[in-house]
């Protein structure tokens, strides 16, 4: 097929953009490409159409033209451009529309050159900064600025003292930052900036005069679990609607276990001194968390997660376009029943809140009750 200026318009832009790293270095070898023109037969064929290929190349740079013998087409010998070849960075720009993106990549590549990147690097890294706007270029080099001032510094992300980047910045912007200052001492790759990550945190609901200091809501790094007088019971609620709402009994700790987290806190000593009561959504999500928690914690038993309940509340229950079938090792066989149940009846979700409140307390009651006796209750 014939190669007009439009498709090789096309062909310039994709070498580019798929070259971009080895021409942001300045290795540019020359690049060429044939333009396939068109036979005698098919001239014949389609006059108009090899005339306006000859018209589309004329005046064109970098063309290479050849006598071909177009008798059949009434033009007799007659020059034909039949390759395309470009020899300078300039001219490959040029010919592929690209001054706009072209010039965009090279001011920000001068940009963290001149601040002291490795070019090397820099280039090597463009996919991180080539669609970064000039002002969030700048910013990060006050903030590669501020690590190189501060070698070996661990602190959060918000003691980082730069205008305009709070948490959030950091956070998306890390791999950029971390990309640039290793390119500040010549290196590819990320240097790590030693950010700390917030600790770790657990929120419990007490009895009454029995939390820590007498609070009954209080939100503990799990690093000072041990300072927190131990639990008779544990209550690991999954809902943060529900963990609010449910009331509390004598010696049992209710904690909110924030989803897959749970398997974490549960492995804390703290955790493990006291029997744990789990209540989870019934889905698939809940039910592997179940399982991980017991696989961890050795003294589990889980509430309103059996198949009468499934049964009893599956009319509120709603697809669940994710349920993905998996392997619960730690469910206990009245636990695996329920998941069935879940899957026979359509994979569904059947969410805490689904399950009328007083069932759900009288619930948790008796199995307080029966776990760890009435003065848990």
């Amino acid at each position: 097929m014939v190669v007009m200026r439009a498709d090789a318009r096309v062909k310039l832009q994709s070498y580019i953009r798929r070259h971009r790293r080895k021409l942001l270095l300045d290795a540019f070898p020359g690049h060429g490409f044939p333009l396939h023109p068109p036979t005698a037969r098919a001239a014949a064929a389609d006059e108009k159409g090899a005339r306006r290929f000859v018209r589309d190349w004329e005046g064109v740079p970098g063309v290479v033209w050849e006598k071909r013998d177009w008798t059949a087409a009434g033009a007799g010998r007659h020059p034909v451009p039949v390759r395309f070849e470009v020899d300078s960075l300039d001219a490959l720009v040029q010919e592929a529309e690209l001054g706009a993106e072209w010039a965009a990549w090279v001011q920000r590549r001068d940009l963290l050159v001149d601040a002291g990147c490795d070019r090397e690097a820099v280039v090597t890294a463009i996919a991180l900064w080539a669609d970064q706007g000039m002002p969030t270029l700048e910013t990060a080099l006050r903030v590669v600025t501020w690590f190189r001032e501060r070698p070996g510094v661990t602190v959060l992300p918000r003691a980082v003292a730069v205008e305009g980047v709070d948490t959030k910045w950091l956070e998306r912007h890390r791999p950029l930052v971390e990309t640039l200052l290793a390119a500040t001492r010549g290196v590819s790759g990320r240097e790590d900036l030693g950010l700390l990550a917030p600790p770790d945190r657990v929120r419990m609901r007490s009895h009454p005069g029995e939390g820590p200091g007498g609070l009954s809501d209080v939100e503990v790094p799990v690093e000072e679990l041990a300072a927190v007088s131990p639990a008779r019971g544990i209550l690991m609620v999954e809902n943060l609607s529900s963990f609010l709402a449910l009331p509390t009994w004598p010696g049992v700790v209710h904690v909110w276990g924030v989803g897959y987290r749970a398997a974490s806190l549960a492995a804390e000593p703290w955790f493990r001194a006291a029997p744990l009561l789990y209540w989870g959504d019934l889905d698939a999500d809940g039910f592997s968390i179940l399982s991980n928690v017991r696989g961890i914690h050795g003294d589990v038993t889980s509430v309103l997660m059996d198949v009468d309940t499934v049964r009893r509340w599956s009319r509120l229950g709603v697809p669940d376009r994710e349920f993905q079938v998996r392997s619960y090792p730690g469910l206990t066989e009245a636990e695996g029943a329920a998941v069935e149940a879940l899957i026979m009846a359509g994979h569904l979700r059947i969410e805490q809140e689904r399950i009328r409140f007083d069932v759900a307390v009288a619930a948790i009651e008796e199995a307080v009750l029966i776990r760890l006796g009435r003065s848990g209750a």
